[in-house]
């Protein structure tokens, strides 16, 4: 038998041929497929195994790998210009983000983006269902909305792979009526036509509010799209609509409308991106490149703010102190938290009657931790982090 049939090494020199930490080379072997033999309970990996591994993944001779060999880099992303709790998604358009971290996994190869602005998330969602959209920025509600469907639909398998913008106790989702109207307590709601989007994080707001009130009457809800119950405020045809950012602030500053309940309406209001599992699993390279973009859009707005403020303006022709007063308000955090998943359990419930845990989200924190790695920025826990919101260290 030749020496040479088998070429071990241990997982320490696996590591130090990466130069990567035990915590990751154990998550590529449960994510990535790293190939490994175990004997008793030691581990090893052979090292022809550890080649053909790292070709699949990585580029050889200026090669991309064969599975990236064909044509084009074609990917789909969802955004929402309108939403500013994604603006993230905007900055790393605007900013080209995407395209730089898209270079550093494939440098010899072309790719093409379509940038999707959709209008609400229910349309990013059915994209997504669809094949149409690959990564998407979603609001907490259509992320629920995700899983649900999962269950339902066998060829769509959602899987949600970081947080975006957040803000406590509902606040960024406001209930806005005419400026002269009487309107001045949730009783007064009761048997008034009030505007909003269907199946959103606002329209799953309104039902909680309602819902606290039951016997008072329900409400006759319109379903209207953002920018015409703007106007409908404006021009008084509504009684009152429920709105995300900047729609509220728009009005407010123009005095076309007034915000009830500043203090917020309901559960913590959370955005952030899904995509499909499948799909996530097979080109993982580009979502961590994405999430790399992220993290780089949600770190510029910390310590670039004007700069953001002016590339949200001209971008999408909302005043620079609008832009200026959302941002500041919102929690830029990809980070996830016990908490949040909580949110996001209790929107289910509270919408479908369910029992507590029984839907449960598919989070991969892999492709996150991959990122932050990239980027050389502090790790996140496998599981979601418990507690409240950390106040100085976000992602």
């Amino acid at each position: 038998m030749s020496d040479n049939r088998f070429r071990l090494i241990t997982l320490q020199e696996a590591m130090n041929v990466f130069g990567i930490s035990r915590a990751t080379i154990d998550r590529w072997r449960q994510t990535k497929q790293l190939p490994f033999i175990k004997i008793g309970k030691e581990v090893f990996i052979n090292s022809d195994d550890l080649h053909q591994w790292i070709r699949s993944y990585t580029y050889e001779q200026g090669r991309p790998a064969d599975r990236h060999n064909q044509g084009p880099l074609k990917i789909s992303i969802g955004y929402q210009s309108g939403t500013a709790h994604m603006w993230s998604s905007l900055l790393i358009k605007e900013t080209g983000f995407f395209e730089e971290e898209l270079k550093t996994f494939f440098p010899r190869r072309r790719f093409e983006i379509d940038w999707y602005n959709g209008s609400n998330g229910l349309e990013l969602l059915e994209g997504l269902i669809m094949g149409r959209i690959h990564i998407a920025s979603l609001g907490d509600y259509p992320i629920r909305m995700a899983q649900t469907l999962s269950e339902l639909l066998p060829s769509f398998q959602a899987v949600f792979l970081a947080f975006d913008g957040k803000t406590p106790n509902g606040k960024g989702i406001s209930i806005v009526v005419p400026p002269n109207s009487s309107i001045r307590n949730l009783e007064d709601l009761t048997c008034t036509p009030i505007s909003t989007v269907p199946h959103s994080s606002a329209s799953s707001r309104l039902e909680q509010l309602f819902a606290s009130i039951r016997g008072s009457g329900e409400p006759r809800i319109i379903a209207s799209p953002m920018g015409e119950s703007m106007t409908g405020i404006s021009k008084s045809k509504v009684g009152a609509s429920v709105m995300w950012e900047p729609y509220p602030s728009l009005l407010q500053d123009s005095g076309a409308g007034r915000i009830l309940f500043e203090e917020g309406i309901g559960e913590d209001y959370l955005t952030g991106i899904i995509s499909h599992a499948q799909w996530a699993g097979n080109n993982a390279s580009i979502v961590i490149a994405y999430l790399k973009a992220h993290l780089r859009a949600h770190h510029m707005i910390r310590t670039q703010f004007d700069k953001v403020v002016k590339l949200i303006h001209l971008s999408t022709g909302y005043p620079g102190h609008i832009a200026r007063k959302v941002l500041q308000r919102v929690r830029w955090d990809a980070a996830i938290y016990e908490r949040d998943l909580q949110t996001l359990d209790r929107l289910h419930r509270q919408r479908n009657g369910a029992a507590p845990g029984s839907v449960t989200i598919p989070v991969q924190t892999h492709f996150l931790q991959s990122a932050l790695e990239h980027l050389r920025l502090p790790s996140i826990p496998d599981e979601p982090i418990p507690g409240e919101w950390a106040v100085e260290q976000r992602y």
